[in-house]
């Protein structure tokens, strides 16, 4: 049930824009953010996901939602997670979060983060899990969006994360494959073209501009059947 529903909320690990160090540069550390993307399978609308990001402190409060609609079914949610940044490592860490999806996918689930990342406690629909990686950080979509974008800012070309889901850990890979300018509802942008590496069953290639906060400007997601493409079409910042 699970891999279904991350079909689409997978797509929004790289929708993140930067905080903190990045955010002051762009005069954001004091706003609230929203970005919205128009989403289509085989040329077909089928709604909308929504990304709104609140600073709270030195912490940084984001929520994920979708509404979608195909055919004779509909479905969505949304994902509320609270991050911080942690000195040490300057990663972007999960502290908590809290999913619900509705449609012919439910899941209620709550996840709180403990040992510097390194452990994870789920309440997913009254079944209690817990998962613990001694090696590396785990974190939520939200997290990892982050430090995507961030990384993407400081020049990096190959990232690696390990992300919570509701049943599993899931290892991924994404490689910055080059540059390219491409046609946007905002105009002409250059960006960075991005892809996920290491999975045969699947490819998910994203675009990202520097000059919208290095945010991701589309999207291409393929996986057997699917073929589901994204496009910024609002963003905006509103200071507190």
């Amino acid at each position: 049930m699970d891999s279904k529903y991350l079909f689409f909320f997978s797509i929004l690990w790289i929708l993140n824009p930067q905080y903190l160090s990045a955010q002051e540069n762009l005069g954001l550390a004091d706003s609230e953010q929203r970005y919205v993307y128009d989403v289509s399978y085989k040329s077909i609308n089928v709604g909308q996901i929504i990304r709104e990001l609140s600073p709270q402190g030195a912490d940084m409060r984001v929520n994920t939602s979708a509404e979608l609609a195909f055919l004779f079914f509909s479905f969505g949610g949304n994902q509320l997670s609270d991050i911080y940044r942690d000195k040490d490592s300057q990663l972007f860490l999960s502290r908590h979060f809290v999913r619900n999806n509705v449609g012919f996918i439910r899941v209620s689930m709550t996840a709180d983060f403990s040992q510097n990342g390194h452990k994870s406690r789920l309440l997913v629909d009254g079944e209690k899990k817990e998962f613990v990686n001694e090696t590396d950080k785990i974190v939520d979509f939200n997290a990892l969006g982050l430090q995507l974008s961030e990384g993407l800012k400081a020049g990096q070309t190959h990232f690696e994360f390990y992300m919570q889901t509701s049943d599993s850990v899931a290892h991924y890979f994404f490689e910055v494959k080059g540059s390219e300018s491409i046609d946007s509802k905002f105009g002409r942008l250059q960006t960075f073209r991005l892809e996920q590496t290491q999975k045969d069953d699947r490819k998910l290639t994203a675009w990202f501009a520097p000059d919208i906060n290095y945010q991701m400007v589309k999207f291409h997601y393929q996986r057997n059947m699917l073929d589901i493409r994204g496009e910024l079409s609002e963003h905006s910042a509103k200071k507190l």
